[in-house]
């Protein structure tokens, strides 16, 4: 049985944010506390000064804890980076029968059992001898001959083939950021991490949006998050090493300023469309290390942004253009992360992708109260990740399998966990 306290630990580049929690007795979650700490050491998703990282998560969960007066446990990590890769595969298997030429009854531990085999059949594969396993993902599966079925469960066949996504990380990566929760006093469970891509979904996704198509984009401060789905399975994911921060280095080198103020003006009045800006209005640009402030236009701040965000969308476009049919892309693009905030981001995204631009905050009724403070896409990937811990995601509805018919706890824990990676 789970902890009744979970702690979801966002881990970027920007920020990392802590969230403590409780599952109340109406399957909902009962936020405790929430802490946040500028983030320092991380790059991209790589650790690059783990001390420093390991004080950042310190703080933040120091500060959630203290707001929830409880301890942080049971502790859920995202990861992401360019060391991320995946690979989809077939796993299959027999299905037992008491009869002979008989087709047997599939069960649970049956569906377990052909999307390990997908896992292990991709694990074994060279060049993935250092990587852990973070998710295998069923697309469909297959009966005999019967294809594109979503829930094999209580019906019947000789075989069983399921189409799984497996999603590995480098363990390198995976361990370091392991290493910086244990020297900032927390334990983490190797299995508690979970792809960046995965917790979004959980957060901002309705079923419509999965099932019509549509491109998840999360642009957080080191990294462009993109995941693209299809026919409510996750297709593709990608991962551009550029984003907010890129946008913060330009204003702080071309106004001669610090990064801290440079992600001030750039989110008090930076805009991704240049022209959108006051033409005529000047900032004060404080100087670096005590040197004379300056000012700059308003319009000059914008177009350094504009230059930076349409560099970065470039490289978006023609690393997803590739794996996906515009015209199946439905519900367009839902677009999250710390950099949705940036004014008109979403005017930019439409120009270079000519799809229509949803800035989706998390969903929030799963809470037992409404948090003001985390209705802001930069807590996007922190709510998903109590989502995903908690088995909150879509569950199919089939009139042959029902969760609430079914015996034992532990068994519907089983189920969650599968239905949870495969929508």
């Amino acid at each position: 049985m789970k902890s009744s306290i979970i702690t979801a630990l966002d881990i970027g580049s920007t920020s990392v944010r802590g969230i403590i929690a409780r599952c109340s007795e109406h399957d909902k979650l009962e936020i405790l506390g929430i802490g946040n700490c500028p983030s320092e050491g991380i790059e991209k998703g790589v650790v690059k000064d783990i001390q420093a990282l390991s004080s950042c998560v310190g703080k933040a969960l120091a500060a959630a804890e203290k707001a929830a007066d409880c301890n942080a446990e049971n502790i859920y990590a995202n990861v992401s980076g360019e060391h991320i890769r995946t690979q989809l595969g077939d796993g299959r298997i027999s299905i037992p029968t008491d009869t002979p030429n008989e087709p047997g009854e599939i069960t649970l531990e049956h569906v377990e059992q052909v999307i390990a085999d997908a896992k292990n059949s991709v694990k074994i594969q060279k060049g993935f001898e250092r990587h852990k396993i973070l998710h295998g993902i069923p697309h469909d599966y297959i009966i005999d001959s019967q294809d594109d079925i979503r829930n094999p469960i209580n019906m019947n066949g000789f075989h069983l083939t399921a189409k799984v996504l497996t999603i590995l990380s480098e363990l390198t990566p995976l361990r370091n950021l392991a290493k910086c929760i244990e020297l900032a006093g927390y334990d983490i469970d190797p299995d508690n991490f979970v792809l960046n891509h995965v917790a979004l979904s959980h957060s901002v996704l309705s079923e419509d949006e999965r099932r019509l198509g549509a491109i998840l984009m999360d642009i957080g401060g080191g990294s462009c998050d993109i995941s693209i789905y299809n026919r409510g399975a996750l297709e593709r994911v990608l991962v551009v090493p550029m984003a907010g921060g890129a946008i913060t280095e330009d204003l702080a080198i071309g106004l001669k300023t610090t990064i801290a103020n440079a992600e001030y003006i750039k989110k008090q009045f930076g805009s991704a469309i240049a022209n959108e800006a006051e033409q005529n209005s000047e900032l004060e640009v404080e100087g670096i290390s005590g040197r004379a402030s300056t000012r700059r236009s308003q319009y000059l701040v914008s177009h350094v942004i504009q230059h930076r965000v349409e560099e970065m969308l470039s490289i978006c476009y023609n690393r997803s253009k590739d794996f996906y049919t515009p015209e199946l892309v439905t519900a367009g693009i839902i677009l999250s992360g710390g950099t949705a905030n940036l004014e008109a981001i979403d005017t930019a995204i439409y120009r270079a992708f000519n799809m229509h631009v949803k800035i989706a905050r998390p969903d929030l009724t799963k809470l037992t109260i409404h948090i003001p403070e985390l209705d802001n896409p930069a807590y996007a990937t922190a709510v998903g990740i109590l989502y995903h811990a908690m088995g909150f995601e879509h569950e199919p509805q089939t009139k042959s399998f029902n969760l609430g018919n079914l015996g034992t706890g532990k068994f519907v824990d089983k189920l969650k966990k599968i239905i949870k990676d495969f929508t």
